[in-house]
C-alpha cells in the first residue's frame, strides 16, 4: 500500500488491492476486519498520513487544503478535513497553524 502508493488512487477498490497483493477480495476484507477496519477506513488512514506530511512540509506552505486533499487521494478538502480531525483531533488548518506557531514540534501532533 505504502510502497506503491496505491492509496493515492481515488478509484482504488478492494479488487485492486487484492490484485496488487496477489490474493482475493474476500481475504482482503477478512484481514481488514480482523484489525477492526473496513476498506475505506484502511485506505483513508494512509491518505490522512500522507496529507499530514504534505500539510506540515515546511518546504511548500503554498499548497491549499484542496490541493493537499487531491494530492492525497481524497475527493475533496472537506472529506480530508473530516478524516484528519477524526485521526488527529484537529482540522487541517489548525494542524498546520499549530506547527507553524511552534516549530519545535517538528511535525509532531501535540
Amino acid at each position: 500500500m505504502r510502497e506503491q502508493r496505491l492509496f493515492l488512487r481515488k478509484d482504488l477498490t478492494r479488487d485492486d488491492l487484492a490484485r496488487e497483493t496477489m490474493t482475493n477480495r474476500t481475504y482482503v476484507s477478512r484481514a481488514l476486519r480482523e484489525h477492526g477496519l473496513n476498506f475505506a477506513r484502511f485506505v483513508n488512514t494512509y491518505r490522512v498520513q500522507y496529507a499530514i506530511e504534505l500539510l506540515l512540509d515546511s518546504g511548500d506552505l503554498s499548497l491549499s487544503r484542496e490541493d493537499v486533499a487531491l494530492m492525497s487521494g481524497f475527493s475533496c478538502a472537506d472529506a480530508m478535513n473530516r478524516y484528519i480531525k477524526k485521526c488527529a483531533g484537529l482540522t487541517a488548518c489548525a494542524l498546520r497553524e499549530r506547527v507553524l506557531i511552534d516549530p519545535r514540534t517538528n511535525g509532531e501532533i501535540l
